[in-house]
């Protein structure tokens, strides 16, 4: 059945199987808001999950924490919540039916959307760069002269004693054992975020591997954020292309209708959750360990090429 052909600034198109425009556009709220409920079971689900696991070892999600950059997780905490500006500022365009405001504050959203994932594209590259990868069995540049340099200190303390000694028999067993790829990187990682924990006697001191936190349990850590990002990064590419989309519709003359900003309003819906969803992610993931406002800024430099550790 064709669609109505009542003036466009009145009422708008009605698809056949609805009674009226407010039935239409209700529907379409109602959609959109069901298929959010499920996201929201989806993303709850695994939340729960790193919950439990937070709990359980807190001291091990701090180690895994401290070595991510917060610094990129700051600014693209910004750019989200601007995307989110914009692209409410779009319904208004559409509602008054301004297509020059609709096309701008669309084309913002999702220029702010891809720098987003422009930034965590560099992040993803600096931690697989850093070797915090689980499971990973390479040792970076850096980490495997520590491990040499480590190696080193060990055979020259055992050569300081005499033969026979149990003491010298340990320090060239020790030398002598293998390495963990994984737990030598975020030893580095580590070392370069400052990380420090209290010592028996109240002062700050540098964590030790396997006292102050496992890197097994490190590694969970990282299988959760890179599952949790992974999948609100999917969200994000598929944000993004259904806004191109809707950009390409504005440029058409879809939304001269007037009725039809309920499209740009459930879009925006969908947009909004995955911000929230970030929101969530930060706190649990960014800032369950101790960083600083200076390190931040640090780390965002090193992210762009502006500085080294």
């Amino acid at each position: 059945m064709a669609a109505s052909t009542a003036p466009a600034t009145e009422v708008g198109p009605v698809a056949h199987h609805f009674n009226n425009l407010p039935q239409q556009q209700s529907a379409v709220r109602f959609g959109m808001w069901l298929f959010l409920v499920t996201e929201v079971l989806f993303f709850g689900g695994a939340l729960c999950a790193y919950t439990v696991y937070r709990i359980w070892f807190p001291r091990d999600f701090e180690a895994g924490s401290a070595a991510l950059n917060v610094g990129i997780a700051s600014v693209n905490t910004f750019l989200l919540l601007a995307s989110s500006l914009t692209i409410t500022l779009a319904i208004r365009s559409a509602f008054v039916q301004d297509r020059k405001g609709l096309m701008r504050n669309l084309v913002l959203t999702t220029v702010l959307g891809a720098a987003f994932l422009g930034l965590k594209a560099r992040e993803y590259y600096l931690d697989y760069k850093e070797g915090l990868i689980p499971n990973n069995s390479a040792l970076t540049e850096e980490a495997t002269k520590a491990v040499a340099a480590e190696r080193a200190d060990l055979l020259a303390r055992a050569a300081a004693l005499p033969a026979g000694d149990p003491e010298r028999e340990e320090l060239v067993g020790r030398a002598g054992q293998p390495v963990n790829p994984f737990n030598e990187n975020l030893k580095v990682v580590l070392h370069h975020a400052h990380y420090k924990v209290k010592g028996t006697d109240g002062s700050a001191r540098d964590a030790v591997a396997g006292v102050d936190y496992d890197p097994s349990r490190v590694q969970l850590f990282f299988m959760f954020y890179y599952s949790l990002t992974g999948l609100h990064v999917l969200h994000m590419v598929i944000g993004l292309g259904l806004l191109v989309w809707q950009v390409i519709l504005t440029y058409t003359g879809f939304f001269d209708y007037k009725s039809r900003y309920v499209y740009i309003e459930v879009m925006s819906l969908y947009w909004h959750f995955v911000d929230m969803v970030w929101m969530f992610l930060l706190p649990l993931l960014y800032l369950a360990g101790p960083h600083t406002a200076a390190q931040a800024v640090e780390q965002f430099q090193q992210a762009l090429g502006l500085g080294g550790h």
